[in-house]
């Protein structure tokens, strides 16, 4: 059994007004290693200037200078934080260790550049182009972990407390074909009428209404998942009619409650996939997610926003305060790695409380429509292969959790090869 290191944090007069933060990045640390802060422990891990003699001293960059304190928590100073985050990130791929990581991991877990964002995306999210990403191969909050076990330690390569593990997850965006019972009607007109390619009608209408879905796809992924001793995460949407979603809980209550069933009696998990606009929205979100519990019997737990939507400031407490265990939304798609600059499993942060939460969060590295299919990029099999192999590596270097979201209804080539190779190259 390893012998776990106490330590004590010592944090510079100046700069206690942070000792949330800066305790909640010391916890994410003592998730990681064999190292535990401890008020008694002689070992001083210090924060900021003036050490005690034989500290470890840690620098302090990003604060107070990278954020701003009031009644409605913390926040970012966008342009300061930004300089000051690459000044991190290149320190941790030089290999050195005269940077700020303990504020880094703070900064990196708690998604603090995301609050007050000045631009979003068409969909209203972080736009990825705004974000201080470490590559795949160097989530950052992880590396400084590291080198602040390596410090405390004294071990060049301290044991990581977790172990990899590989989590398949799918997004029911559809329970059949389609998201309303006439829609493939209205498209098959469209190819008639507007289009002039009534061979398209008859496909378009074939494919939504006799697709044998959601068992054909549903059935398919849990039987690789079994194949490959695996479990299935499947996250349905709750009651809803706003055009972005999908309303089956509505409008196929019987058949949604069959195929949850069905999951349920092979071993897999149910979830929740809260529809658009729920992020800053705890009233509809959680009608939502009462309203699939009523039409589905399965007390939720875990799950996934649609659409990604994602609010630094509110949707982890909205997640929270509701009781939730996991969410796995953190993720960009145009990007095969670790939005929270860690790729293993943390707990969130409030930024409006200042306080770690109960809920736990895990970046999703893999996402299928982020690979494949043009609408962020269109790899091929084997360039989307290569590329999630090497977010593995980096999950299995640091004890990590490789999140896959490969969506329901997709049955075709070149996706399901690309998938089922890919369950054989990360096991």
């Amino acid at each position: 059994m390893t012998d776990v290191v106490p330590y004590r944090l010592s944090i510079a007069s100046e700069l206690v007004a942070f000792r949330p933060e800066l305790e909640y990045a010391s916890d994410f640390l003592d998730r990681c290693y064999f190292v535990q802060r401890r008020a008694e422990a002689t070992r001083v891990l210090h924060y900021g200037a003036n050490p005690p003699k034989g500290a470890v001293a840690m620098p302090a960059k990003l604060f107070p200078d990278g954020a701003w304190l009031d009644g409605g928590g913390i926040h970012p100073n966008p342009a300061q934080l930004r300089v000051l985050l690459a000044d991190s990130a290149v320190s941790v791929a030089g290999g050195r260790l005269d940077y700020d990581a303990l504020a880094l991991i703070f900064c990196m877990l708690s998604r603090l550049e995301e609050r007050d964002a000045e631009t979003t995306d068409r969909y209203g999210r972080f736009e990825f182009g705004a974000a201080s990403l470490g590559t795949h191969t160097a989530p950052l909050a992880d590396c400084a972990a590291r080198d602040l076990a390596v410090r405390l330690t004294g071990d060049a390569a301290p044991q990581s407390r977790t172990q990899y593990e590989v989590m398949l997850t799918h997004d029911v965006d559809r329970l059949r074909g389609f998201h309303r019972p006439l829609e493939p009607l209205r498209w098959a007109v469209g190819d008639i009428v507007k289009r002039r390619h009534p061979a398209n009608a008859v496909t378009r209408v074939r494919d939504a209404w006799f697709s044998g879905e959601p068992w054909r796809s549903v059935d398919m992924l849990m039987a690789l998942s079994e194949n490959h001793n695996l479990t299935s995460r499947f996250y349905f949407m709750g009651p809803t009619e706003l055009s972005m979603d999908s309303p089956y809980a509505h409008t196929m209550p019987g058949l949604l409650r069959r195929v949850t069933d069905s999951i349920q009696q092979h071993g897999h998990v149910v979830g929740f996939h809260p529809g658009f606009g729920t992020a800053t929205d705890a009233a509809q979100w959680n009608r939502q997610r009462d309203g699939l519990e009523a039409v589905t019997g399965v007390t939720l737990s875990e799950g996934r926003q649609h659409v990604l939507g994602y609010d630094a400031t509110v949707t982890p407490d909205i997640w929270n305060d509701a009781g939730m265990v996991l969410d796995t939304t953190l993720g960009f798609p145009e990007f095969t790695g670790f939005r929270a600059g860690t790729c293993r499993r943390f707990a969130a942060y409030s930024l409006r409380r200042r306080r770690s939460l109960r809920l736990e969060q895990l970046s999703t590295a893999v996402m299928d429509f982020g690979l494949m299919g043009g609408k962020y990029r269109d790899l091929s099999t084997a360039a989307a292969l290569e590329e999630c192999e090497a977010a593995a590596r980096t999950c299995r270097e640091f004890g990590g959790t490789l999140v896959i979201l490969y969506h329901t209804g997709q049955t075709q080539q070149p996706m399901r090869e690309f998938y089922e190779n890919l369950l054989e190259r990360v096991q």
